[in-house]
């Protein structure tokens, strides 16, 4: 931590040594609250004197003592601490003195808390710099935002929180989230994002806030048509929503060549080699029109970890608002080496990934939609149904998933696929649903009445 000297840091003399003071007058304010304010215990004390002070009333809390001006005086001087540097019986005395009341100590104590994580900043501000300029070795900008992203994100877990929360607390926010979901079923069938399937929906009750939902298939097996069907159905039936989608296989102008063969029920291969008659090419302009207001957006990098994606994420939601996260696929985002640390084994990897696009989906408050690979093995066995044991790196990703989706063809010369819902957290597993795929235009449709997913 910067010196005290340094006038930049910021420090308030007289907060510190009122918190200390207030702790002598009343011992158990330190446990009731400034413990819970000062979470990073006696480091958030810029002088070194109130540290060692501070440091010495938490180890005699620990030691189910007092901590009043005899017992701390009796402490330091038995300990092998210099007098100077924790002030002797004078500097106790002055704080007993200065400070004879703890009636405000929890407003001291937040001045410490706020004054301690502004040097943080300033540190983490520092370090940034001197990785981003790092001499003559030059280091990937890549590497130079992700390790900003890490130094910002280590300081926000560092902020202050509740440590827990009361059973009032809780069923009050409980009942809040329970009418608002009755509020949504009067108008809708669903609590969550309305995927365009009705069998889907009615399983999972929609793609809901929070949730991390993998999709897998055998290679060729429509996950990612599929997983575009299920954009462009929630963009249609939400004309307010916005869906980030991340294809790291294909170029963006691939990709929507998809949306519109699905749309304008044309063959992408036509769209793709310009071999359409004018009938076709009306059909192809008139759904370019219909879909000049859907809010798709996609990226444009091949190459991302999974900082880019929250970083990225992060800028749409603040500009617009998120109702749905595409990424295809889970095994492409980038892992970038980081100087100094033992290589991770592969699964280390994906876990990570996992674990970071399941907090994406909670900080952002909207549903994840990743495709994953599935394990070699599955490849050769043509028969059987796919398991959550054939996910790639699998442990990370059932750990994390809320919802685990499989398609499974059913026989080559059938268009039926079966959508397996192998887990689902919040309702029915291992449940399958029949669905229509019309591979040449991209477009998977519900079987059970022929509904179209656009309708």
């Amino acid at each position: 931590m910067a010196s005290i000297n340094d006038k930049k840091d910021p420090y308030s003399l007289e907060a510190e040594q009122a918190v200390l003071g207030g702790i002598f007058v009343d011992n158990e304010s330190l446990t009731n609250v400034v413990k819970d304010i000062l979470v990073s215990g006696h480091e958030e004390f810029l002088d070194n004197k109130n540290r060692i002070i501070y440091s010495a009333m938490l180890q005699l809390e620990k030691q189910h003592m007092r901590y009043d001006y005899a017992t701390v005086c009796s402490y330091l001087e038995s300990s092998t601490i210099p007098l100077n540097d924790w002030g002797g019986r004078d500097y106790l005395m002055k704080l007993v003195d200065a400070y004879p009341s703890s009636a405000n100590i929890e407003d001291y104590s937040e001045i410490v808390h706020g004054n301690y994580l502004k040097r943080k900043l300033l540190l983490a501000c520092s370090n940034i710099q001197e990785k981003t300029r790092n001499g003559n070795d030059v280091s990937p900008f890549s590497e130079c935002i992700d390790y900003a992203e890490e130094q910002i994100s280590d300081l926000v877990r560092s902020r202050r929180t509740s440590s827990f929360s009361t059973l009032d607390e809780i069923s009050t926010d409980l009942l809040k989230k329970v009418k608002e979901k009755m509020s949504r079923m009067e108008d809708n069938d669903v609590v969550g994002l309305k995927t365009g399937f009705t069998m889907l929906d009615q399983y999972t009750q929609g793609f809901q806030p929070e949730q991390l939902i993998i999709l897998a298939a055998r290679p060729g097996g429509g996950k990612s048509a599929f997983a575009l069907n299920i954009a462009k159905n929630v963009a249609d039936r939400n004309p307010n929503s916005h869906i980030a989608v991340f294809n790291l296989e294909m170029a963006a102008e691939t990709v929507t060549s998809r949306i519109l063969a699905n749309a304008a029920t044309i063959n992408n291969r036509d769209i793709k080699s310009g071999n359409m008659n004018k009938q076709q090419l009306a059909k192809l302009e008139s759904q370019i029109e219909a879909m000049k207001n859907l809010n798709i957006h996609f990226s444009n990098e091949s190459v991302v970890s999974i900082y880019d994606i929250r970083s990225m994420c992060r800028r749409l939601y603040q500009k617009h608002g998120l109702s749905l996260i595409v990424v295809d696929y889970l095994q492409l985002i980038n892992t970038p080496s980081e100087k100094g640390k033992a290589t991770r084994s592969r699964q280390e990897e994906v876990a990570n990934i996992s674990r970071g696009l399941k907090l994406l989906a909670r900080e952002l408050q909207c549903p994840v939609l990743a495709l994953s690979q599935l394990s070699r093995g599955v490849e050769q066995r043509k028969e059987g149904k796919i398991t959550m044991a054939d996910l790639r790196e699998s442990g990370a990703i059932e750990q994390d998933a809320d919802v685990i989706l499989f398609l499974n063809k059913q026989d080559e010369g059938s268009d039926v696929i079966t959508l397996n819902i192998a887990k689902n957290r919040e309702g029915e597993s291992d449940v399958d649903v029949q669905l229509l795929f019309e591979k040449q235009f991209s477009k998977f449709s519900n079987i059970a009445n022929n509904e179209q997913t656009n309708e």
